[in-house]
């Protein structure tokens, strides 16, 4: 196989992996490209910004699809759309791969999140991976590379995608108007292609004032409890506050809330490392856990009473 005939780009999520995904498969189908890009006006790329273009086959689990607003995801008894990559869909990419070129050009197949793929759907795709058809090109996306099959990461050429620069991501933010671009691009790590860059953010920053004393005790918590968010973004966001906490104990400067240094400083002396990384080590195994979608409000009351707790113990 070719070096290039099957490419695997990975990157954190949000960093904008399935459009670099589609960007790469547009100067490949584009008919007039320039400097490596499509040039957004020929047969070849009104058919793609339609969605029609033959020589273009996208595989995607059916819920990330509807998502991304690829297609309507296929009917399920469940009624639920699946997170996982089909093995009869993996089959219609390979009948499709040995097909000819429609446009007489190149043809491109992109498959997201390859770590979606079950070990069946895998060997279904394997043969074609590494003996592919003339003429087609296999790119392929990850958030999770650790947990992509190695049969599949041996066919490919990895490729990192890198991080949005803090310009460029505060930039974005403006665009869309962000009206604070440097915290959100610092709370989210300057992933700004997620669905929601600052999910959690403004929880945290309450959280931080509530541990730091500002206002009513009471009041405080009661409110953090009736603005709180998914459990997942909540478990996230006292994650990225144990961090910064840590940080700024042993003299570095905040990641993730680099606006609330002044807080950050009054609380993190009273932060003792084992126990607040025995928290966050809890937290991350119940991220894990299956089912995890708890009662946001519950959850958030019962991880705030923990956390101050927590401040107390260590003040002591």
């Amino acid at each position: 196989m070719h070096d290039a005939a099957a490419i695997l780009l990975h990157g954190a999520p949000g960093t904008g992996l399935w459009d670099a995904l589609r960007e790469r498969a547009a100067a490949l189908l584009c008919e007039a490209p320039s400097a490596g890009h499509a040039c957004g006006r020929c047969a070849g790329c009104h058919l793609l910004a339609a969605g029609t273009h033959p020589d273009l086959f996208e595989l995607l689990p059916d819920a990330l699809a509807l998502e991304l607003g690829v297609r309507e995801p296929e009917e399920r008894a469940s009624g639920q759309p699946s997170r996982e990559i089909a093995i009869d869909a993996v089959r219609r990419l390979v009948d499709w791969s040995h097909a000819t070129s429609h446009r007489g050009g190149a043809r491109v197949a992109l498959v997201h999140p390859l770590d979606a793929m079950s070990l069946p759907a895998a060997n279904a795709l394997l043969k074609t991976l590494e003996e592919p058809p003339p003429g087609l090109s296999f790119f392929l996306g990850t958030h999770k590379l650790d947990r992509v099959l190695p049969t599949l990461r041996s066919r490919t050429r990895l490729l990192a995608l890198a991080r949005p620069q803090a310009a460029a991501a505060q930039a974005l933010l403006r665009e869309r108007g962000c009206a604070q671009p440097e915290a959100v691009a610092a709370w989210c790590r300057n992933a700004v292609h997620a669905t929601q860059p600052e999910a959690g953010l403004e929880w945290a920053v309450g959280l931080l004032g509530w541990l730091a004393g500002q206002g009513s005790p009471a009041a405080a918590q009661r409110a953090l409890v009736d603005a709180a968010p998914a459990a997942a973004v909540a478990v996230a966001a006292l994650q990225k506050i144990g961090v910064d906490l840590m940080r700024v104990r042993h003299g570095l400067a905040p990641l993730y809330l680099p606006q609330q240094g002044e807080l950050l400083q009054r609380l993190a002396p009273h932060a003792q490392p084992a126990a607040w990384l025995a928290r966050w080590q809890r937290l991350a195994r119940a991220s894990a856990e299956s089912g995890f979608a708890l009662h946001a409000g519950l959850s958030a009351e019962r991880w705030l009473l923990e956390f101050g707790q927590l401040h107390q113990r260590s003040e002591d």
